[in-house]
């Protein structure tokens, strides 16, 4: 009698575990389940199914993690302080890179021809941003919106370079000048990034400057530039919300409310201290 009480008792748990995920043998059968306490019979799916899937989408987003997260033998040069982007470069590289650009004979020609190349082949587009479409190669060259625009460019280059060669020290300064940069992109009318266009950019923009470089020298100004790019993006992302945002009164508004709950909550915490 004991032995049947036991063995039922056991079934019973078998039971109770497999309906809540205990048991990862389950077959295909068994992976569907009626549920008949309401007035209609509802066909739901196991938790063992689910509970496999919600693991192995943990699993994913873990490794992606470790994929992304630096090791403790890679150099963080810069480190964003407003979006925690990282340039993971070792000084040697980054040192390599930098007497690469000054080596250059001519970086107005070469940042000159960059532009040309996206203004008359690439993405006509970028050109209409700066009111230079419908202009032929040899008219750019000449006009002097164009040039102010490249000299504008390759100065910028100039100082990032001149920063990078200084070491890590000056990190959170050249962030603070490409958010800059990206909040002025913002004030041009009718402009739209898309992540197609900085794509195109940067693609230019490396086939100048890893020509004739090595593989190694090629890895740092791609990490470098993708790292520049996404900090100017997000410059002006921020800049284009903060200016829809104070348009409308309603979220300007909302702001101030905000704002002032927070000091008066604040206030109150301290009165009771």
């Amino acid at each position: 009698m004991e032995a049947r009480r036991a063995k039922k008792s056991r079934a019973k748990g078998l039971e109770a575990d497999e309906f809540f995920g205990l048991d990862p043998f389950r077959t295909r059968r068994d992976s569907f389940r009626f549920i008949t306490n309401s007035p209609k019979t509802k066909l739901i799916p196991s938790w063992p199914r689910a509970r496999r899937r919600a693991m192995h989408n943990g699993r994913l987003q873990s490794f992606v993690k470790r994929l992304h997260r630096p090791s403790s033998t890679d150099h963080i040069f810069i480190c964003s302080k407003y979006t925690g982007r990282l340039f993971v470069a070792e000084p040697e590289d980054v040192n390599k890179i930098v007497d690469a650009y000054h080596k250059v004979p001519d970086k107005y020609a070469m940042f000159e021809s960059m532009f040309i190349q996206l203004f008359v082949v690439e993405e006509v587009e970028f050109a209409v941003y700066f009111g230079l479409e419908n202009l032929t190669e040899a008219q750019l060259r000449l006009d002097q919106r164009f040039r102010t625009h490249v000299g504008k460019f390759q100065r910028f280059m100039n100082g990032i370079m001149d920063m990078l060669s200084k070491g890590p020290e000056n990190a959170d300064e050249i962030v603070d000048i490409l958010r800059i940069v990206g909040r002025n992109h913002g004030n041009v009318r009718s402009m739209s990034f898309t992540a197609e266009k900085w794509l195109i950019f940067k693609n230019d923009l490396l086939a100048l400057l890893c020509k004739d470089a090595s593989e190694k020298i090629c890895s740092t100004w791609s990490k470098l530039i993708s790292f520049i790019i996404s900090e100017i993006k997000d410059g002006y992302l921020e800049h284009v919300r903060h200016a829809r945002s104070s348009s409308c009164p309603q979220i300007a508004a909302l702001r101030i409310f905000r704002a002032s709950r927070r000091s008066r909550k604040k206030s109150e915490s301290v009165t009771r201290i």
